[in-house]
């Protein structure tokens, strides 16, 4: 399976993976998205629904749409859900392969939730690289859909668009693109994902449906990798470490300190063998 991800990503500058997400995790992240919903709604004294398309657009009245992605992205993350997410076995596999072991994601990021009422090209974004947006080159873009019906659609990529470089653009959108190109739209259900690269054109697919899809864009890069865009701007956490991360940690400090972190019974032993030479 990793070699063909590797072969796809290479060759197309994107893959997918299905069915690696557990269903208890969706169960749990749908359940805290909706708590998260109504615990807003009752702030502002509001009567929540029983449903989370439904609580989401109540919400909607009051606050703007990014509002809503931002919190409930927020929530998501401050109780552990992206790393429990990225932490699954084979998921930490293809990124461990791919990126290498010292690995973190972005936490100041938010939700890609479509609706069918919705138009704004914000929310249903026009063919774009995420390098605009200051993804590293060293970077992987993830999509990964928590709610997902067949019929609201996922994301379109053009193929080999992560070997054209950086794509001249205005306004989100691109100003040039050769004359022929091949796109795809990606099928894919809720527990999977699709990941490329920050040069990798794509798209949002206008979600077709009454209720609302949501998906989180997560990025995720090794922390020794130069951060070349605007990543130094952003905020990460510390997803893996190799040993050699581990032993700088039980080191301390860049100047590797000797005997640093001896407990009180070794410094004890330590020091007598000290004195025992001075005599």
């Amino acid at each position: 399976m990793i070699e063909k991800i590797q072969n796809d990503l290479m060759e197309n500058g994107y893959a997918k993976v299905n069915n690696v997400i557990s269903p208890v995790i969706l169960s749990k992240v749908k359940k805290l998205m909706n708590e998260n919903l109504i615990s807003f709604l009752k702030k502002k004294n509001k009567k929540p629904k029983s449903k989370l398309n439904d609580n989401f657009y109540e919400c909607k009245k009051i606050v703007s749409q990014h509002e809503i992605q931002v919190f409930l992205a927020k929530h998501l993350i401050e109780k552990g859900v992206y790393t429990e997410i990225l932490n699954q076995k084979k998921i930490k596999e293809i990124l461990i392969n791919l990126l290498g072991p010292d690995l973190e994601y972005v936490t100041n990021s938010e939700l890609a939730i479509n609706s069918k009422s919705e138009t704004d090209e914000y929310y249903v974004k026009k063919y774009h690289q995420e390098f605009w947006s200051g993804a590293g080159i060293a970077s992987l873009l993830f999509w990964i859909p928590f709610y997902l019906k067949p019929g609201m659609g996922t994301v379109e990529v053009i193929k080999k668009s992560h070997t054209w470089g950086h794509i001249p653009h205005s306004n989100r959108e691109p100003i040039e693109l050769p004359d022929n190109y091949v796109s795809e739209k990606i099928n894919v259900k809720e527990g999977s994902l699709v990941f490329f690269t920050p040069f990798t054109l794509h798209r949002t697919i206008p979600n077709k449906l009454k209720e609302i899809r949501v998906a989180a864009p997560i990025t995720v890069r090794n922390f020794y990798y130069p951060k070349i865009g605007n990543e130094d701007l952003w905020e990460f956490k510390k997803l893996n470490f190799s040993f050699f991360s581990h032993l700088r940690k039980i080191l301390g400090n860049p100047q590797f300190s000797p005997f640093r972190t001896l407990n009180q019974k070794r410094k004890s032993i330590f020091l007598k063998e000290k004195i025992k030479k001075k005599h």
